[in-house]
């Protein structure tokens, strides 16, 4: 297929365009993310050597979001500059309109549906799967390499609080160590002057040795209490095998979706479903959107673009759940939003196009 020059030259400021859009918006996501599992590191909830996959990983899954707004916004400014330099002018009087806007932002839309529609469908729910795994497994390392010195700490270790002093200079052995923990409805308190971790070198099971310390058992409110001292305790760690990701419907894979009568399995795969098909719709409102007078500048309906995509992913967002939730019939499910975006799209395109102007007035009147 033969490009023309205008729809080479507006797909190449529409993907320019688009790629700076993704690296703001990639940045101001990473930011809060970084900031929230940096935070989690120091209360000791993750390890620090999990930090980079799980920033990886949701950077993949950002960018799935990101997408429909990023070629949205692209669109928007890319036709508000050629307004604000009274390009656009000049190419309505040689004889463009909608439908020659609409084959370039098509010719960058479908492509990009159908990436996105394969990153939704399997790539999306894999890179959510991989998080709750890394975080169900450093819930319950065993090395206890969240633990901060002087700081009170509730491990993944069945709830346990967990207090130590300080380490030595190889982290090999910790010392007063303070540890309360639950087990068969009574409390357990131990205290050791210090304590590490070994292997058994038959069975492969982790313990945590507690030595020279006082052990307590009982149930709070009681004045039954076992009292032991000991020279060596050791505690069982648990299996790190053992984690257990969290049962979501986000990251169950794509093909478990497909024909299940679960009601929030349906709504998952219609919000996975969705990601492209707001693609669509968003290049498709952006050209009359972006229609701006000349003296406005670029920018002029770029906050009413950004306002009309927040209202349209929150009522998705509320689609979803009023689906999940059996508040809405499944042949409507989440269909409605899109259709309102594409009646608002088609509505405001013919307002472009004079649809409504009342009969009798002269084109220069209408601008007028």
């Amino acid at each position: 297929m033969t490009l023309k020059v205008l729809d080479r030259y507006l797909m190449r400021e529409m993907l320019a365009t688009q790629g700076a859009v993704i690296l703001v918006l990639v940045l101001i996501i990473l930011g809060g993310m970084l900031a929230r599992l940096l935070q989690e590191v120091t209360e000791g909830r993750i390890p620090a050597d999990v930090l980079p996959p799980i920033l990886l990983l949701g950077t993949l899954n950002a960018l799935i979001l990101l997408l429909p707004v990023s070629l949205f916004l692209a669109v928007m400014l890319t036709l508000g500059r050629l307004y604000k330099d009274s390009e656009m002018a000049a190419l309505m009087a040689c004889g463009v309109g909608y439908g020659g806007l609409y084959r370039p932002v098509l010719l960058v839309s479908l492509p990009l549906a159908g990436i996105l529609l394969a990153l939704s469908l399997t790539v999306g729910p894999w890179s959510k799967l991989q998080v709750d795994e890394i975080r169900a497994e450093s819930a319950q390392r065993s090395d206890l390499v969240g633990v901060t010195p002087g700081r009170f700490l509730e491990t993944g270790i069945g709830g346990t609080v967990f207090f130590v002093e300080s380490f030595s200079e190889d982290r090999e052995v910790m010392h007063n160590v303070f540890i309360q923990r639950r087990q068969e409805g009574e409390t357990q308190v131990m205290v050791a002057r210090s304590a590490r971790q070994e292997v058994d070198a038959v069975s492969g099971q982790r313990f945590l040795v507690l030595k020279d310390g006082m052990r307590y058992d009982g149930s709070p409110g009681d004045r039954d209490f076992r009292i032991i001292r000991f020279a060596t305790h050791g505690v069982r760690m648990p299996d790190p095998g053992a984690a257990r990701v969290r049962n979501r419907t986000d990251n169950v894979p794509t093909a478990r979706l497909w024909g299940s009568e679960r009601v929030d399995y349906r709504a998952e795969l219609q919000w996975r479903l969705s990601v492209p098909v707001s693609l669509l719709l968003l290049a498709l409102l952006a050209p009359p959107l972006a229609h701006t007078a000349p003296r406005k500048g670029r920018f002029a309906r770029l906050a009413l673009g950004v306002g009309v995509y927040v209202v349209y992913a929150q009522m998705q967002i509320l689609a979803k759940e009023w689906f999940a939730d059996g508040q809405l019939p499944a042949w409507l499910g989440m269909w409605w939003v899109h259709l309102a975006l594409a009646l608002l799209a088609v509505l405001l395109l013919m307002q472009r196009q004079g649809v409504f102007r009342p009969r009798g007035r002269t084109r220069r009147e209408a601008v007028a």
